[in-house]
């Protein structure tokens, strides 16, 4: 005859959530949701989106009193804002930053900026 688990009363003591997180794999699991939660925070903060964490945790009954339980931990992590890029088509068909149709000016080139000291003028 399979055992019969009493049902919970509110006199029962309770095992915390947090002693089932320490004890489930070992500790492993909580000491990877605490790394998740602390990137999905810096994600979150960084880009100013929402991210979500999700804990499954599924509890198989087995017999003679026992439960397997398998967990999972999801992370929804926002993705950052990428920039844009405008570039020119070739007739190539390749990508370029110039303009391939404008016309370069021949002698142009960049000035060095000269260290000078600073003059006070009255």
């Amino acid at each position: 005859m399979p055992e019969v688990l009493k049902s919970p009363t509110p006199q029962a003591k309770r095992q915390s959530f947090q002693e089932l997180l320490e004890a489930l794999d070992y500790g492993a699991l909580a000491e990877e949701a605490t790394y998740e939660l602390n990137e999905l925070v810096h994600a979150c903060t960084e880009t100013g989106k929402v991210g979500e964490i999700v804990l499954a945790i599924k509890i198989k009954p087995v017999g003679a009193g026992q439960v397997e339980l398998a967990n999972e931990l999801k992370v929804k992590k926002p993705k950052p804002v990428r920039g844009k890029t405008l570039m020119f088509a070739t007739p190539d068909n390749n990508l370029q930053r110039e303009n391939p149709r404008q016309q370069t000016l021949d002698g142009v080139r960049t000035v060095a900026e000269e260290s000078r000291q600073v003059r006070a003028v009255t």
